[in-house]
């Protein structure tokens, strides 16, 4: 399956390719630029690379949040309106959950974390290795309510937990879990932070391998914030 992978909900852009299992083209930029003037760029110089016109795709993903309230927004809207134009099925992914896959394979908790501002964090819990799954939704709380509830959700565990933390939201909350979990956290190294559009179509393609796939009328942004209180 040719699946186009998309996340504009942090700074970092992402669009990538994968054919399969293997990841045809990746274009992944940092910079201080807005999403809405360089996402079609990058799609057309991903399928460009990849040798394949839109038409040939399979289907689409797109991070759909937590994450900037306008990026996400670009990245929504432009996929549904391809996938749209083209007639082709889309999936929308979590952005956090895309964050963890980069850790899927450890055999510890992973969370992932992004700075929400307002002294808060967006987060969700994730388990590990050969058994991959998602432990709790994706939720917007301040750094000390998410570890009270992590610890909750751990309590029972017979043996030792460790923790992989990952995301940008370490930048500025990093001290704060150190303080809590001490050696039972570990950092991961900044290079995974990054929500990649080759995790997104990853995700993306497991969806659509089982036909779960959403309405192009009816998927809308990840939010979390709006509504929680």
């Amino acid at each position: 399956m040719k699946i186009l992978g998309i996340d504009t909900s942090t700074p970092i852009g992402s669009v990538a390719l994968i054919d399969g299992d293997n990841l045809v083209a990746e274009h992944t930029l940092n910079i201080v630029q807005a999403h809405s003037s360089r996402l079609m760029p990058a799609i057309d110089g991903v399928l460009k690379w990849g040798d394949i016109t839109a038409d040939t795709l399979d289907g689409c993903a797109v991070g759909i949040g937590p994450g900037s309230f306008t990026g996400i927004r670009i990245g929504v809207a432009t996929i549904k309106s391809l996938c749209y134009a083209l007639d082709k099925p889309i999936v929308g992914v979590s952005t956090l959950e895309a964050i963890a896959y980069n850790l899927r394979w450890t055999n510890s908790i992973i969370c992932p974390l992004l700075d929400a501002r307002r002294s808060e964090i967006y987060g969700a819990i994730f388990e590990g290795g050969s058994e991959w799954q998602r432990l709790s939704e994706d939720i917007c709380l301040p750094i000390d309510a998410f570890l009270d509830r992590l610890g909750e959700m751990t309590a029972q565990r017979r043996v030792p937990t460790t923790f992989n933390f990952v995301g940008d939201g370490l930048a500025t909350y990093g001290e704060a879990v150190r303080e809590r979990l001490g050696e039972r956290a570990h950092f991961a190294d900044p290079i995974f932070n990054v929500p990649r559009g080759a995790a997104i179509a990853c995700l993306g393609k497991q969806r659509l391998q089982t036909g779960d796939i959403d309405d192009y009328w009816t998927l809308v942004p990840n939010y979390v914030r709006v509504g929680l209180y």
